[in-house]
């Protein structure tokens, strides 16, 4: 499982427009997100770099979770 910390997730369309980017990725993906937490949790095959990059390039500041 890939864990994103991600900000400003603030409401039911953040959270579908991160869902959207990721599946676009990867159709199977398995994604949660957590906006109170600023987690997106991912199983997918794609890297947790390229997973970054989508929910970066959509204006949310994210970094991998170590």
């Amino acid at each position: 499982m890939i864990t994103l910390n991600v900000s400003g997730i603030g409401c039911s369309s953040c959270v579908s427009k991160i869902t959207t980017a990721i599946h676009a990725l990867d159709a199977t993906a398995q994604v949660q997100v957590d906006g109170s937490a600023g987690q997106v949790r991912v199983v997918s095959s794609v890297s947790a770099e390229r997973l970054n990059q989508a929910v970066s390039q959509l204006g949310f500041a994210s970094q991998i979770a170590v």
